[in-house]
């Protein structure tokens, strides 16, 4: 009999059939969603609506004029009447736009993203599996553009959005990543923690068509028509209803203030245009409720469902056994919940579907006001000097154009004076003044008026540069500092100034991916194949909860089944600034031209390291192999390192033979020369006894061989010892 092994069973997920209140039809008296319990929830709902509306209408004005100064609107309707009366031009010189294009460029060269890492070791083989299924998510949702719009959003506007959700589609891959632009969203004004834990309440606002919503809600279709507006009428609707049309139809100017509303002409009249949308306001809001968890085994404080037979078999387990593995205890929680509904009343209400049982949209930040935890971005604290650089410029424009005229009477006749200012103001004009006229005229050409805007204009640019962060370092340009070191120098400085912008946009990154890897377990239950790209090799392919007959055991056994164990989502550790990472490069290569070859070969990987380039893994890790070098961040328990070791040792046991075989041979040399030197001391003590022997023997002929030599000498001795 054939088996299945570590497979569940689960319900197929339908985002319409988990506790909706909608499943009246539309011909039943009497909406469960118009229930005096519902109506109640709808007046809650609204009131969390109009408190985010109330607490955020300044801040969004600022929001909003913060994108429009990065946008090159940064003149009002006001001030540029006021150039207008005095024929000067509304110049706009946006210093802004670079420094903040520099910061998204950063962002958008340095793209991170996280890794999946095992709860248990047996779970390592399958976390490798779930970290490219992500990349495969990432690169079929296109993650890496969405984090970089919501990072831009942050950096203008204060805070950007992603949401991590589900497609109803079947024929698409089931989790969806996505960008929300930071006007659709509200939050809970008294919130402040970064990660919204503490927040009560999350809305968004979406206008959709008519025919879309009747569509969406077919059972809602008499409140959805009640609640259509035409949006294209300049007379209708609020200031905040206007945020979601282009800017040809708002009511106001790019500074906030309020202007004549705006229609479009046509040969056909407006009412036979009419566009009607409907605003739909998505709630998601967190409810306590009191349930039970279940213990031990395989459960680890999950909810208690009577209606599953697992549970109830656990609990029945439980009351029969004398020691029971299982336990049951009260608690509780916050369970989140989602609305959405119009200001008439609910279009739909039911309990959040994913498992992590949190908001499934995920904020990106850069400041929060200490005093109200408002968000505000890069632009904010450099917008008035933004805005009197601009109206220096068009100042010393309009000083450098023109010219201020003195002159005596009976200098130029009286019907002549606009005559000779027209001719003042050419480079070859001409004027003719009357006699002794010369000495009563003067010219002022406001030079030192000039001078005194320039001045004024650097220290705006300089204020600009430095209070966003970018200065001229990190924008490569040229600048007082000389040396190499002063440059580095002056790009940590600039670095460390948006160091909380990246350090909050990673935290963002980490909870979005968090979530997203919640979905994957929870709701890729299905035998898939997917693509896998390397750096380097084509295309690979895996196969995630494939079912097969193991023959050997004659059971059902399902092979990469991501949902059946956890893991954590863990954020890449990469460095966002580039400018100062290729200064600390340049500056380890000066090093290692110093040092002798033995050591900068040996440190010649870590230089690579620090660099950007093509194929950076496969050149360090050539280097390493040749050097011997290791790499830290390798698992130890992975079948290449573990070959590595045996091959290291390997050559340690050869090395030591090598070095072992080598000093045995050195120490047969020493004995055999100390063996030879022995036996030559030997044999010289032996023939030093032969002659002393011999001595001994021969001494007592000395007297006589000495009488023989003396009869023996020479005649000349013999004269010579005669005289």
């Amino acid at each position: 009999m054939q088996t299945i092994e570590n497979l569940r069973s689960e319900p197929a997920y339908d985002p319409g059939a988990a506790d909706v209140a909608t499943a009246a039809p539309p011909d039943v008296e009497g909406h469960p969603l118009d229930s005096l319990e519902n109506r109640r929830l709808h007046a809650k709902v609204l009131d969390y609506w109009y408190t985010a509306l109330d607490a955020f209408y300044d801040n969004r004005i600022e929001q909003m004029l913060d994108y429009d100064f990065y946008d090159h609107i940064q003149w009002s309707e006001e001030d540029r009447a006021v150039l207008a009366a005095r024929h000067q031009a509304p110049l706009t010189y946006n210093k802004i736009k670079m420094a903040i294009d520099w910061v998204i460029g950063t962002e958008r060269r340095t793209r991170i993203d996280g890794v999946v890492h095992p709860r248990a070791e047996d779970d390592v083989d399958i976390a490798a599996v779930k970290s490219e299924l992500m990349k495969y998510l990432s690169d079929t949702n296109r993650v890496p553009w969405a984090r970089s719009q919501a990072f831009k959003d942050a950096a203008i506007a204060g805070c950007g959005w992603t949401e991590e959700s589900i497609r109803t589609d079947r024929a698409e891959e089931p989790v969806m990543i996505g960008h929300i632009p930071w006007r659709q969203m509200r939050r809970d004004p008294v919130s402040r923690a970064l990660d919204l834990s503490d927040c009560r309440f999350l809305l968004r606002e979406k206008f959709a068509d008519l025919d879309y919503a009747e569509a969406m809600f077919p059972d809602r279709v008499e409140l959805v028509n009640r609640a259509a507006q035409d949006h294209y009428d300049g007379d209708n609707g609020a200031f905040d209803e206007e945020l979601d049309l282009p800017q040809v139809f708002r009511r106001y100017d790019s500074r906030g203030h309020t202007v004549t509303g705006r229609r479009i002409t046509g040969r056909a009249s407006l009412d036979s245009r009419c566009r009607l949308r409907v605003r739909l306001i998505e709630c998601w809001f967190k409810r306590p409720v009191a349930h039970k968890r279940l213990w031990g085994g395989e459960y680890r404080g999950d909810r208690f469902d009577p209606s599953n037979a697992q549970h109830q078999q656990a609990l029945a387990a439980m009351k029969s056994e004398a020691a029971p593995v299982y336990s049951l205890s009260d608690a509780v929680v916050e369970e989140m919940w989602c609305a959405i509904f119009t200001e008439g009343g609910l279009l739909q209400l039911k309990r959040s579907p994913f498992r992590h049982g949190k908001f499934p949209y995920t904020p990106y930040w850069c400041y929060r006001r200490n005093r109200d935890g408002m968000e505000y971005g890069l632009v904010r604290g450099v917008r008035d000097s933004q805005e009197d650089l601009n109206k220096r410029m068009s100042k010393l424009l309009w000083a450098l154009s023109t010219n201020q005229l003195f002159y005596e009477d009976g200098a130029i006749d009286e019907d002549r004076i606009e005559e000779v200012k027209r001719e003042i103001a050419k480079p070859n004009g001409v004027i003719a003044l009357n006699n002794g006229g010369l000495n009563k005229i003067k010219v002022e050409r406001n030079l030192d008026v000039a001078e005194a805007q320039i001045q004024l204009l650097e220290l705006d640019a300089a204020h600009i540069h430095d209070g966003t962060g970018v200065n001229r370092e990190l924008l490569g340009r040229e600048t007082n500092a000389a040396s190499g070191r002063a440059i580095l120098a002056k790009q940590q400085e600039g670095a460390v100034g948006t160091a909380e912008l990246f350090d909050n946009y990673r935290l963002g990154i980490q909870l979005s991916g968090e979530k997203q890897l919640s979905l994957t377990e929870q709701f890729m239950t299905e035998e898939r194949q997917f693509r896998i790209v390397g750096e380097r090799k084509g295309l690979d392919w895996r196969v995630i909860n494939q079912l097969r007959l193991d023959t050997l055991n004659n059971v059902w056994v399902v092979d990469n089944d991501i949902s059946r164990n956890q893991a954590d989502f863990i954020v890449d550790q990469q460095d966002f600034r580039e400018s100062m990472r290729q200064a600390f490069a340049e500056q380890f290569f000066d090093m290692l031209g110093k040092l002798p070859p033995d050591m900068s070969i040996q440190l010649l990987d870590l230089a690579f390291d620090m660099i950007d380039m093509p194929g950076k893994d496969e050149v360090v890790q050539r280097i390493r192999k040749i050097t011997g070098q290791s790499d830290n961040d390798q698992d130890v328990d992975s079948p290449e390192a573990q070959a590595r070791q045996q091959q290291e040792s390997q050559e340690r046991d050869v090395a030591l033979r090598e070095r072992m075989a080598k000093v045995g041979l050195d120490e047969a040399k020493r004995e055999e020369v100390m063996a030879k030197a022995k036996a030559l001391q030997i044999k010289t003590k032996g023939d030093a006894l032969n002659v002393a022997e011999l001595i001994e023997i021969l001494l007592p002929l000395a007297p006589a061989a000495d009488r023989l030599l003396s009869t023996q000498q020479p005649p000349e001795e013999t004269a010579h010892a005669a005289a």
